[in-house]
């Protein structure tokens, strides 16, 4: 078997162009509520301002480019728990949104999350957030995701804060060690 991050790293040379960490761009998370794998609603209003938050972009028929990110992801996961828990409220959060609306219901994620074995929920702090294709499309707009849909998955990830209006886009593969250290800066 192939370790893990061999893997990852394998997968990441074949992806165009990844974005440096430093590169900026202006976001929010808009005041909608999506859905997640248990059906449950999220409204993205209601998360801690004060809280770090990493935003990728996803969809369960991917082959390519989703499989390895969310071994990136889940790597992440497991560095943020290595390192000392800061107080409730400055946990980062992991929130992955669906590019695919129609495909990417709460069942269709939940055998998604399934397949990769992870168990994403607020207290593992990862949300996969799917639901009505016009929430879901400002929230692509909000972070300048061209059109939404499967074609536009992109190897980037967002880090800031639920309240925050500055966000740093930065490759989707950058070590975990990298990631953790710039949600830990984007943290009050």
């Amino acid at each position: 078997m192939i370790p893990r991050r061999l893997c990852l790293l394998g997968a990441v040379a074949l992806l165009p162009g990844r974005a440096r960490a430093g590169e900026s761009r202006g976001g929010r998370l808009p005041p909608v509520t999506l859905l997640d794998p248990a059906g449950r609603r999220w409204p993205l209003a209601g998360l801690d301002p004060r809280r770090p938050v990493l935003v990728s972009f996803f969809f369960t028929g991917c082959v390519t480019l989703c499989p390895p990110q969310i071994m990136a992801l889940e790597a992440l996961r497991e560095e943020l728990a290595r390192r000392p828990a800061p107080e409730v409220e400055a946990r980062p959060l992991l929130l992955s949104i669906s590019l695919d609306p129609a495909g990417d219901t709460p069942e269709a994620m939940r055998r998604h999350a399934a397949r990769f074995g992870i168990a994403p929920g607020p207290e593992q702090g990862w949300l996969m957030l799917g639901g009505d294709p016009a929430a879901l499309a400002r929230v692509w707009s909000a972070f300048e995701v061209p059109g939404g849909g499967p074609d536009s998955h992109l190897a980037f990830v967002w880090i800031g804060r639920a309240g925050g209006r500055s966000w740093r886009r930065v490759g989707a593969f950058e070590p975990p060690e990298r990631l953790a250290a710039l949600l830990r800066e984007a943290a009050p």
